[in-house]
């Protein structure tokens, strides 16, 4: 049994070459991989991390309601005349830091054009189908 494994052996190195070189770099190659998978220790993910400060320093945004066919007269502090959609001026009181409730009243008998009322507190909510309110939440 040994007799065939030398004969074997001496016949792969007689009639097959093994260029030294590309054994040089498969080893070597063996090598670095081989270390870099032990070696490295750097985490898939990196772990949470609690955040101290908010993550924007825009204006805070807030929930503000849309009371349809409903007014709410008086303490208006700024006006003015806006296209004909309600969420504008709905977007205007959120945008507005003295804004707590707005009326928007629809262009027709009160004037050709859209106005909307911003107010520094909410009044009474009082049924008219002219208008649109709302109140910041």
């Amino acid at each position: 049994m040994k007799l065939k494994m030398v004969a074997t052996w001496q016949y792969a190195k007689k009639n097959f070459v093994f260029p030294r070189n590309i054994i040089f770099f498969g080893l070597a190659l063996l090598l670095i991989l081989g270390f870099s998978t032990i070696v490295n220790f750097t985490p898939l993910a990196q772990p949470a991390v609690a955040q101290v400060a908010p993550i924007s320093t825009t204006i805070p945004r807030y929930a503000v309601t849309a009371e349809f066919g409903r007014d709410r007269p008086g303490s208006d502090y700024y006006s003015f005349t806006i296209s004909a959609y309600a969420s504008i001026c709905q977007e205007a009181c959120i945008n507005d830091t003295g804004c707590i409730a707005y009326t928007y009243v629809r262009p027709g008998p009160q004037g050709p054009s859209a106005v909307c009322y911003l107010k520094s507190v909410a009044p009474a909510s009082n049924p008219n189908d002219c208008c649109v309110s709302g109140v910041k939440l």
